[in-house]
């Protein structure tokens, strides 16, 4: 008796007879799986499809990790970014070195941008898959791609499996916008053995024309963010000179460090050094360095009071809102708020 036309495998994604044929006979297993992995790259069925695959284990996994290593990159990577996910669940014998050889891949070779950057999101993958391998050659692999283009999987695989000997290189990738987040919660999760590299890499300026480039001053503000977390009391004074940084979000995060691990004069100090910030054309700037006057507006009150006097004889209007509010304006409401906190607190 042939087999039912309304038998299908993985939910009535490929069905299990020869169509070809003119009687109902099974398709062989090898078809079977061959046409799973087409439909990895349909979007109404790739989901069911790599179920099916998963279902099949060790056939399943040699499949996924032919198709990734076969099958050449696209600008529409779902296909890939399924396989990998499939690999990673299955772990089966092959599938640590098919991640790891997509993790590596040399993206320079990829011409068109757009594939490219579709295949970098691969790699990332394969590389936060890594993470999930208990072997120490996943992790070697791991340390090795620390040395070629950063990838945010990267980073996180290294938050959820840290190294000492990944720090210097993560700190480093603080300097690059797209991973800089990653980078800075596997950062984090080191706590202080990331110390000292914070501390080397904050002495840091990368310059071009003689002039400290954006990236470079974006760096340093955000190691000063994670030093706010693991700074000791007695080593508040090694950032202090922070604090006459001409960068923004250096002198706005050095400030923040101080303020909450310094002693009184320090404080006041890091108080005062932000007050020009008010007058930044960032709004964002604006709007975080009145959050960090408010917070600590019981140490600085007296230094509010005296720059509001020195605005208002200076003839700075409260009442101006265009192009952009004044700083004497942010710094009547901090100070109003500011009075509001201190006597509920009595």
């Amino acid at each position: 008796m042939g087999v039912s036309k309304s038998r299908n495998v993985a939910e009535g994604l490929v069905p299990i007879w020869d169509s070809s044929s003119d009687e109902t006979t099974p398709m062989p297993n090898q078809e079977v799986i061959r046409k799973l992995i087409e439909q990895l790259g349909d979007p109404s069925r790739s989901n069911q499809a790599l179920l099916a695959l998963l279902l099949k284990g060790d056939e399943g996994a040699r499949a996924l990790a032919g198709f990734l290593v076969s099958a050449r990159p696209s600008c529409v990577p779902e296909a890939r970014l399924l396989a990998v996910e499939g690999l990673s669940i299955l772990k089966s014998p092959g599938a640590l070195s098919t991640l790891v050889s997509v993790a590596s891949r040399n993206l320079a070779e990829i011409s068109d941008p757009v594939v490219r950057l579709a295949e970098e999101t691969v790699a990332s993958r394969a590389a936060l898959a890594l993470a999930d391998f208990s072997s120490p050659r996943a992790h070697e692999a791991l340390l090795k791609l620390l040395e070629g283009k950063p990838l945010i999987g990267v980073a996180e695989a290294f938050a959820k499996s840290w190294d000492l000997r990944a720090i210097p290189r993560l700190v480093s990738w603080l300097e690059d916008d797209f991973v800089a987040d990653a980078a800075r919660r596997a950062i984090s999760v080191c706590g202080r053995m990331a110390f000292s590299a914070l501390l080397d890499s904050l002495g840091e300026k990368h310059t071009q024309c003689e002039c400290e480039t954006g990236m470079s001053q974006r760096r340093r503000g955000r190691v000063l963010g994670l030093l706010v977390d693991i700074l000791r009391s007695d080593e508040v004074h090694l950032i202090e000179s922070a604090l006459e940084d001409p960068v923004d979000i250096v002198r706005l995060n050095a400030a923040r460090a101080v303020l909450n691990k310094g002693d009184i004069t320090q404080k006041k100090r890091a108080f005062e050094a932000v007050l020009p910030l008010l007058d930044s054309s960032d709004g964002a700037m604006r709007g975080d360095t009145e959050d960090l006057l408010l917070e600590h507006f019981s140490i600085g009150h007296q230094l509010i009071e005296r720059e509001i006097d020195r605005r208002s004889r200076a003839g700075e209007s409260a009442g101006e809102f265009f192009p952009r509010e004044t700083a004497l304006g942010v710094l009547l409401r901090i100070r109003k708020k500011g009075q509001l906190i201190l006597e509920e607190r009595r």
